[in-house]
Formats: C-alpha cells, sequence, structure tokens
C-alpha cells in the first residue's frame, strides 16, 4: 500500500498505522512536506517511521516551501513527479490521509 500524506495536521492515527508493514511506502506531499522537518513537532514519529519502511518526499513540495534536504529527518527518501508514479505503480493500493 501506497500511504499518501499531503495535508496537516498529522494525526497519532497516522502513526499507529505506518510501520506496521514493511512492503508500504510513504508519500509525503502538499503542506505535510513541513512535518518532516528535523526540528518539527513530528520529527520524532518519522524517525521511527524511516526505520520501518520506505518514506518518500515529493521533492518539488519541499522546492515549494524553501526546504532542503538537510532541513528534513534523516532517512527520508526524495522524489520527484516520475518517481510519484513509479511509486503508484509499484503500490496499486492507495490510502490518501487527510
Amino acid at each position: 500500500m501506497l500511504h499518501i500524506v499531503s495535508k496537516v495536521p498529522l494525526t497519532t492515527r497516522l502513526f499507529d498505522r505506518l510501520g506496521t508493514n514493511e512492503n508500504d511506502s510513504v508519500i509525503i506531499t502538499g503542506d505535510a512536506v513541513i512535518t518532516v522537518m528535523r526540528e518539527g513537532e513530528w520529527a520524532n514519529y518519522w524517525a521511527v517511521v524511516v526505520t520501518q519502511m520506505t518514506v518518500n518526499v515529493l521533492s518539488v513540495d519541499l522546492a515549494i516551501r524553501g526546504l532542503v534536504e538537510s532541513d528534513l529527518v534523516s532517512g527520508l527518501k526524495l522524489v520527484d513527479y516520475s518517481g510519484f508514479v513509479d511509486l503508484t505503480v509499484v503500490h496499486p493500493v492507495m490510502h490518501s490521509w487527510h
């Protein structure tokens, strides 16, 4: 399953679900990219998730918000739109978290 996280605020329910299946992946897009900031409120949650599954961040959404990879929690994978499409091919079942 591909978990698409695009909105804030996040909930602990999301983090209860993430990491329960190592074959799942996450892509963080839109306003949710601010939640993966190394110094942010959700940094500790994301730091755990990246040890359990692949967590991707849409690079264009980072750039739009003036963020760079060094601002982020370690272990995230930056992807472009083509990489996002590739994730949807690999994971035909998707769940959007709002």
